[in-house]
């Protein structure tokens, strides 16, 4: 074979790999997302009244704001977040669920935080809509290159039939 149809398998191969991981993700239903303001924070070192949140030296941060509406049934789809999220339920309740299968209700006025690599599900299992602002930071990416994605869909775990 030439070099040339070495490339094109390789080539192919690695978007057959890309599509089938595309494939098994579980997407959101009933689940809208509006981004309300993105910017860069830079390196961060803060320390007030007790809180403190730092980036490791040398690492920049970008802080998103969204408002994210779930509707009754609606669910996020199987996901993890770079960074870390910072969760607070407005109205309704949304029951997250990790990839354990394990169920964390969270009511109007509740908090939760989303920071891991595993993948975690946020389901609306009331009747009315639930709505939550959520902010996000996210570890800035260097232009050109485009901005750090603030959701990474995942496969549904093996053994937890949620959707």
């Amino acid at each position: 074979m030439s070099k040339r149809t070495h490339i094109f398998i390789a080539v192919l191969g690695i978007a057959v790999v890309a599509l089938a991981g595309a494939a098994l993700a579980t997407p959101p239903t009933g689940f809208m997302t509006n981004v309300l303001a993105r910017g860069s924070a830079g390196e961060l070192h803060v320390k007030h009244d007790g809180i403190r949140l730092k980036t490791r030296h040398g690492v920049s941060a970008d802080v998103a704001v969204a408002t994210v509406t779930i509707d009754p049934g609606g669910s996020s789809g199987w996901h993890h977040h770079p960074g870390v999220v910072v969760v607070v339920v407005q109205s309704g309740t949304v029951t997250f669920y990790d990839d354990n299968c394990h169920a964390d209700v969270h009511h109007a006025g509740e908090t939760f935080i989303e920071s891991s690599d595993s993948p975690g599900l946020a389901k609306n299992n009331g009747t009315e809509t639930a709505i939550v602002e959520a902010t996000f930071i996210v570890p800035a990416s260097t232009p050109p290159a485009p901005p750090t994605p603030l959701r990474i869909d995942d496969p549904q775990p093996k053994g937890c039939n949620v959707t």
